[in-house]
């Protein structure tokens, strides 16, 4: 049994009753198929997640190491110590990874690793137009500041707006991404610059590796 009460006049009350006949239709429902989601599924697919993205950054870092040499072992560290960061943040402010979280992730750990190649890129022009190791390294790094501000910058934009939308996935990729991003410009532009003047800072003789 079922009670419909409040305050109608005649008119709402003939129009709820008109709505709520129209409704009851003369119909017998036959189960054709029958499927039951549980919290499985969602654990396989982060699980399946977060071994595509230990495949790809295992990928990465070896392709940084044959590609690169020296720099890009630099490079791996920069980008193992962004990861870190990224997961450090997380822990900080309570937040779990989920399977848009993980996506937010391997994109900036591509990201970061894009910035380093544009790095290496410069150096290795400025080294062939006759500069040192030492010039060339601090060349390389002022016109490669420029344009990694610029793609990470204008990409965190775009993470604000996506987190402005209220959707947990969503927010979930725009946080780990913009985190990624914000640890990028550190990891890449100074952490790195730092690890290759120390690696030359009194030792001329060493090659540039590139």
């Amino acid at each position: 049994s079922a009670q419909i009460t409040g305050n109608f006049k005649l008119e709402e009350a003939q129009d709820l009753a008109t709505v709520l006949k129209a409704g009851a239709l003369p119909a017998s429902l036959i189960a054709l198929e029958s499927r039951v989601v549980g919290p499985t599924l969602g654990q396989q697919s982060i699980e399946a997640g977060f071994v595509a993205g230990g495949i790809g950054f295992l990928l990465v870092i070896i392709y940084m190491l044959v590609f690169y040499k020296t720099c890009g072992v630099i490079a791996d560290i920069a980008v193992i110590f962004n990861s870190l960061i990224v997961f450090a943040s997380l822990v900080i402010f309570g937040g779990t990874m989920t399977l848009p979280g993980i996506a937010g992730f391997i994109l900036s750990v591509g990201m970061a690793v894009d910035a380093n190649v544009i790095i290496f890129e410069r150096i290795r022009e400025e080294f062939r137009s006759g500069k040192t190791v030492r010039a060339a390294i601090a060349s390389g790094f002022d016109r490669a500041f420029t344009c990694i501000l610029d793609s990470n910058v204008t990409t965190l934009l775009v993470v604000a707006i996506l987190y402005s939308f209220n959707s947990g996935p969503i927010r979930g990729f725009a946080t780990t991404l913009g985190i990624g991003l914000v640890a990028n410009l550190y990891t890449a532009v100074f952490f790195s610059k730092l690890c290759l003047e120390y690696w030359f800072n009194g030792h001329p003789d060493r090659k540039l590796g590139l």
